[in-house]
């Protein structure tokens, strides 16, 4: 699943018990900042995958290169 948010295209998958989501931008497939969020459902890792991008929109620092 993907969705956009700001500047950023959300992703999001089961994997194990759990869900993983990631951002990327500009038709990029590895994860922005290289950060994979965690939740015990997928709009909980969705929800932080939100504030992770709103983060780096504050800090584009936080994006590792």
């Amino acid at each position: 699943m993907s969705e956009s948010h700001n500047n950023y295209e959300i992703h999001s998958e089961l994997s194990g018990g759990h869900w993983i989501a990631w951002v990327t931008t500009g038709g990029e497939k590895n994860p922005s900042g290289a950060v994979t969020l965690v939740g015990q459902t997928q709009e909980e890792a969705e929800k932080n995958a939100r504030l992770w991008a709103d983060r780096l929109d504050h800090d584009p620092r936080l994006l590792r290169e």
